[in-house]
């Protein structure tokens, strides 16, 4: 009767979704999901969406497990019943508020209800994500596959970032070899990424076999990737390996070699090896990299050994 009333009276406000969405949910906080049909038919006339403001009662009345969805299954029924925009955007709504408010085995529910679409998935999975729920996501991708619904590069990224903050590398690093096989990495997770993002954990080794796959590809790692990797040699002790990870790319030609061999000097005299950094320093020399030297040498201006060089 309101809503009548305020269709007769106030038209212009009938077409606001967000004043849609208040009449849509006092039906619910009434119970009266009889009275949402006709409402939402004269929505799918106007071609109005549902708004934000629809169904906020499942998050209001606190519902136990049960009772809430009872009520969910009987808005799939009103919104397969109207059809039309009210439809399609109720859905969208009814996946985002039980999301939001951590209700996702409803949200698994609904998704088979409106329809099983990748996009859906990934807003669910997302969801999970800002709430910290990151061993759901893997269960829940695994739970798409097995439905019929094959991941994008959205879900392997949100997959590939929580096994990296549960620290599950392995895993992480098998699903990025299937995204590069199936479709080729994205532009979040390049090897680049990859490679820093795995030494930033300390997970050297593995950062290396993506190195390895660079190399085979023949993809220059940028100057950043190379810092990452000879920063994490030095945080783990292991100074030869960085030594040895700078001369190395040297040898293949990499135009980072000036900044490899100047950040390696720069950590050896860091740490107060003043001995390595002046051996670091001829080493240099030896490969013509005078114009790099200059540079340096004012950080050695305190240490009276090296300036016995300049």
């Amino acid at each position: 009767m309101f809503f009548h009333w305020l269709n007769v009276s106030h038209p212009e406000l009938c077409c606001d979704p967000d004043i849609g969405g208040c009449v849509v949910d006092n039906c619910g906080l009434l119970g009266n999901f009889e009275a949402m049909v006709p409402i939402l038919n004269e929505f799918n006339l106007k071609r109005m969406c549902l708004g934000r403001r629809a169904f906020r009662f499942l998050v209001i009345l606190r519902f136990d497990e049960d009772s809430r969805m009872e009520c969910v299954r009987r808005i799939v029924n009103v919104l397969n019943e109207v059809g039309g925009v009210c439809q399609s955007s109720g859905f969208k709504v009814l996946i985002e508020i039980l999301s939001f408010s951590g209700n996702f085995d409803t949200v698994e529910f609904v998704i088979g209800e409106a329809g099983r679409h990748v996009n859906r998935y990934n807003y669910l999975l997302r969801m999970m994500c800002k709430r910290g729920d990151y061993e759901k996501v893997g269960d829940l991708v695994e739970k798409m596959k097995r439905c019929g619904v094959e991941p994008n590069g959205s879900t392997y990224n949100m997959l590939v970032s929580c096994l990296f903050k549960i620290g599950n590398f392995a895993d992480a690093c098998q699903v990025l070899e299937t995204m590069e096989k199936e479709n080729g990495l994205s532009d979040e997770f390049t090897f680049d990424t990859i490679v820093r993002l795995l030494c930033k954990h300390g997970q050297i080794d593995l950062a290396l076999t993506f190195i390895d796959k660079m190399t085979l590809k023949g993809i220059e790692p940028c100057s950043l990737t190379h810092a990452a990797v000879i920063k994490c040699y030095f945080e783990h002790g292991k100074y030869d390996e960085a030594h040895k990870y700078v001369v190395d790319s040297a040898c293949k030609g990499s135009y980072s070699s000036n900044e490899n061999y100047t950040l390696l000097a720069s950590l050896h005299l860091k740490k107060g090896s003043v001995l390595h950094s002046q051996k670091i320093l001829h080493e240099m020399m030896d490969r013509g990299l005078c114009n790099v030297i200059r540079g340096l040498i004012k950080s050695y201006s305190a240490f009276p050994s090296i300036q016995k060089l300049t």
